[in-house]
Protein backbone atom coordinates (compact mmCIF):
# COMPACT_ATOMS: atom_id res chain seq x y z
CA UNK A 1 0.00 0.00 0.00
CA UNK A 2 2.80 2.41 0.91
CA UNK A 3 4.68 1.54 -2.28
CA UNK A 4 1.56 2.29 -4.36
CA UNK A 5 1.28 5.72 -2.75
CA UNK A 6 4.96 6.39 -3.45
CA UNK A 7 4.48 5.39 -7.11
CA UNK A 8 1.50 7.77 -7.39
CA UNK A 9 3.47 10.62 -5.83
CA UNK A 10 6.35 10.04 -8.26
CA UNK A 11 3.94 10.08 -11.19
CA UNK A 12 2.38 13.33 -10.02
CA UNK A 13 5.81 14.93 -9.61
CA UNK A 14 6.95 13.84 -13.06
CA UNK A 15 3.72 14.88 -14.79
CA UNK A 16 3.27 18.62 -15.35
CA UNK A 17 0.25 20.19 -13.69
CA UNK A 18 -2.77 20.70 -15.89
CA UNK A 19 -4.38 24.15 -15.94
CA UNK A 20 -7.90 24.68 -17.35
CA UNK A 21 -7.78 21.28 -19.02
CA UNK A 22 -4.59 22.13 -20.94
CA UNK A 23 -0.98 21.17 -20.41
CA UNK A 24 0.95 24.40 -19.75
CA UNK A 25 4.16 22.82 -21.08
CA UNK A 26 2.63 22.42 -24.50
CA UNK A 27 3.32 25.32 -26.79
CA UNK A 28 0.41 27.45 -27.96
CA UNK A 29 -0.53 26.26 -31.40
CA UNK A 30 -3.45 26.28 -33.75
CA UNK A 31 -5.86 25.22 -31.01
CA UNK A 32 -4.85 28.03 -28.66
CA UNK A 33 -7.08 31.09 -29.04
CA UNK A 34 -5.77 33.90 -26.84
CA UNK A 35 -7.46 37.28 -26.41
CA UNK A 36 -5.58 38.94 -29.28
CA UNK A 37 -6.51 36.19 -31.71
CA UNK A 38 -10.14 36.30 -30.56
CA UNK A 39 -10.23 40.08 -31.13
CA UNK A 40 -8.91 39.60 -34.68
CA UNK A 41 -11.50 36.88 -35.24
CA UNK A 42 -14.27 39.18 -34.03
CA UNK A 43 -13.08 41.88 -36.44
CA UNK A 44 -13.15 39.39 -39.32
CA UNK A 45 -16.67 38.32 -38.40
CA UNK A 46 -17.74 41.96 -38.09
CA UNK A 47 -16.38 42.73 -41.56
CA UNK A 48 -18.20 39.68 -42.96
CA UNK A 49 -21.41 40.87 -41.35
CA UNK A 50 -21.04 44.42 -42.70
CA UNK A 51 -20.29 43.21 -46.23
CA UNK A 52 -23.12 40.70 -46.16
CA UNK A 53 -25.56 43.38 -45.00
CA UNK A 54 -24.35 45.55 -47.88
CA UNK A 55 -25.06 42.76 -50.35
CA UNK A 56 -28.71 42.70 -49.28
CA UNK A 57 -29.25 45.82 -51.38
CA UNK A 58 -27.13 44.63 -54.33
CA UNK A 59 -30.06 43.46 -56.48
CA UNK A 60 -32.17 46.62 -55.98
CA UNK A 61 -29.09 48.75 -56.78
CA UNK A 62 -28.36 46.51 -59.76
CA UNK A 63 -31.76 47.04 -61.36
CA UNK A 64 -32.19 50.68 -60.29
CA UNK A 65 -31.12 52.05 -63.71
CA UNK A 66 -33.75 49.85 -65.35
CA UNK A 67 -36.56 51.15 -63.14
CA UNK A 68 -36.03 54.84 -63.90
CA UNK A 69 -36.54 56.64 -67.17
CA UNK A 70 -33.22 57.34 -68.83
CA UNK A 71 -32.64 60.13 -71.36
CA UNK A 72 -31.23 57.71 -73.95
CA UNK A 73 -30.53 54.01 -74.50
CA UNK A 74 -26.81 54.78 -74.24
CA UNK A 75 -27.29 56.32 -70.79
CA UNK A 76 -29.39 53.34 -69.73
CA UNK A 77 -26.69 50.95 -70.91
CA UNK A 78 -23.91 52.97 -69.23
CA UNK A 79 -25.76 53.18 -65.89
CA UNK A 80 -26.72 49.52 -65.94
CA UNK A 81 -23.16 48.53 -66.80
CA UNK A 82 -21.86 50.67 -63.92
CA UNK A 83 -24.32 49.11 -61.45
CA UNK A 84 -23.43 45.57 -62.57
CA UNK A 85 -19.73 46.32 -62.23
CA UNK A 86 -20.20 47.71 -58.72
CA UNK A 87 -22.34 44.75 -57.63
CA UNK A 88 -19.83 42.32 -59.10
CA UNK A 89 -16.93 43.99 -57.25
CA UNK A 90 -18.82 43.87 -53.94
CA UNK A 91 -19.70 40.21 -54.44
CA UNK A 92 -16.12 39.28 -55.35
CA UNK A 93 -14.80 41.15 -52.32
CA UNK A 94 -17.21 39.26 -50.04
CA UNK A 95 -16.37 35.94 -51.71
CA UNK A 96 -12.66 36.63 -51.22
CA UNK A 97 -13.19 37.42 -47.52
CA UNK A 98 -15.33 34.30 -46.97
CA UNK A 99 -12.73 32.04 -48.60
CA UNK A 100 -9.72 33.67 -46.97
CA UNK A 101 -7.63 31.19 -44.97
CA UNK A 102 -7.98 33.17 -41.73
CA UNK A 103 -11.75 33.50 -42.18
CA UNK A 104 -12.08 29.76 -42.68
CA UNK A 105 -10.07 29.16 -39.48
CA UNK A 106 -12.34 31.53 -37.57
CA UNK A 107 -15.48 29.81 -38.82
CA UNK A 108 -14.05 26.37 -38.07
CA UNK A 109 -13.10 27.46 -34.54
CA UNK A 110 -16.64 28.76 -34.04
CA UNK A 111 -18.08 25.41 -35.18
CA UNK A 112 -15.73 23.51 -32.84
CA UNK A 113 -16.48 25.78 -29.91
CA UNK A 114 -20.21 25.46 -30.42
CA UNK A 115 -19.97 21.67 -30.71
CA UNK A 116 -17.88 21.41 -27.53
CA UNK A 117 -20.05 23.75 -25.48
CA UNK A 118 -23.50 24.29 -27.04
CA UNK A 119 -25.11 25.53 -23.82
CA UNK A 120 -25.12 29.14 -22.70
CA UNK A 121 -24.57 30.74 -26.12
CA UNK A 122 -26.21 34.13 -25.92
CA UNK A 123 -27.99 35.43 -29.04
CA UNK A 124 -26.49 38.56 -30.55
CA UNK A 125 -28.63 41.68 -30.25
CA UNK A 126 -28.05 44.85 -32.23
CA UNK A 127 -29.36 46.93 -29.33
CA UNK A 128 -26.40 45.78 -27.23
CA UNK A 129 -23.93 46.80 -29.96
CA UNK A 130 -24.97 50.12 -31.51
CA UNK A 131 -21.65 50.46 -33.40
CA UNK A 132 -21.89 47.06 -35.08
CA UNK A 133 -21.94 48.53 -38.58
CA UNK A 134 -18.99 50.87 -38.01
CA UNK A 135 -15.65 49.54 -39.20
CA UNK A 136 -12.66 49.89 -36.90
CA UNK A 137 -14.54 50.08 -33.60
Amino acid sequence: MASAQQDNSKASVDAPPVENGRDPASSPGEDEWDEERLEKAMNILKEMHIQLRGLRTAVPRLIAPLTTKQPSPETLYREFRRSTSTANQELQQFWKLMNDEESLKVLEQARKSRAENPNGIKPWKVTEHPDWATRGT
